[in-house]
């Protein structure tokens, strides 16, 4: 199964992984070292 894992400290283009990975159900996983504002997408984890 592919997961995707996005360093939300640095990556520009979250809301367009989380786009594509909703289209094609792939799990995405939110790494942050900061606090970050958890998506309602059930598809994304933080």
């Amino acid at each position: 199964m592919t997961k995707i894992y996005v360093d939300a400290d640095a990556c520009p283009v979250k809301a367009e992984v989380e786009k594509t990975a909703t289209r094609h159900k792939i799990s995405v996983f939110v790494v942050s070292n900061g606090g970050i504002r958890p998506s309602q997408n059930p598809i994304v984890t933080t």
